[in-house]
């Protein structure tokens, strides 16, 4: 079981991570970023590269998975975030549509809106499938890292929260002038539970 334990305070953490993406103006990577893992066990290296806003997957010099052009990826983590024992492909990605080809029945009519979402996948049989896809964000996601904060031996997702900027329509993207926030998540069966953070009441997403 992959576990990361966070040995300093998570802000400290959340400012190492800046340091080292670089972000455009919708919150993702500007510069191309790279990251290696085995999530099918196979004992074959997978290489991630996420250059221009699309994430790319190869194997042994062969590229395996790439994410749809409609998503506009902001970044990834690799961790066990469900704390099933095997690594999850985290992503933080922009589309139109706060939900997928299947709607609840409380949405009518088109459903244009365009913000942040973050996806859980998991590498199996060759490819990529879904294990969770949330719908819009209530706050869009700056930076994120899996890890374990407090020390019980599960991981939590700690977030870097920003503010959303009205472009036009139903579409937005990241305000930059916005203050930040820090928020800590537990996976809890079906989505994710916020903890007890200071400045912020628990929730969920």
């Amino acid at each position: 079981m992959v576990k990361r334990i966070c040995l300093v305070a998570v802000p400290v953490i959340l400012s190492l991570i800046l340091a080292v993406w670089v972000f455009s103006d919708q919150g993702g990577s500007a510069s191309p970023v790279r990251g290696t893992g085995d999530l099918d066990g196979d004992g074959r290296i997978e290489e991630y590269l996420l250059a221009d806003h699309r994430l790319r997957v190869q194997e042994e010099g062969q590229f395996i998975w790439q994410s749809p052009p409609e998503w506009s990826v902001d970044h990834f983590v690799l961790g066990d975030v469900d704390n099933d024992g095997t690594v999850n492909l985290a992503i933080s990605l922009w589309k139109t549509g706060s939900f997928g080809e299947i709607k609840p029945f409380w949405q009518t009519g088109e459903d244009t809106s365009y913000k942040n979402h973050l996806f859980i996948l998991k590498f199996t049989g060759d490819t990529f499938k879904p294990v969770w896809c949330s719908s819009d964000l209530d706050c869009p996601m700056v930076s994120f890292a899996i890890c374990d904060v407090n020390g019980d031996g599960l991981n939590e997702l700690v977030v870097e929260e920003g503010r959303y900027r009205k472009v036009r329509g139903n579409k937005y993207t990241l305000d930059a002038a916005a203050p930040l926030r820090t928020t800590v998540w537990q996976w809890e069966e079906w989505g994710f539970s916020r903890k007890k953070a200071s400045s912020s009441p628990e929730g969920s997403f």
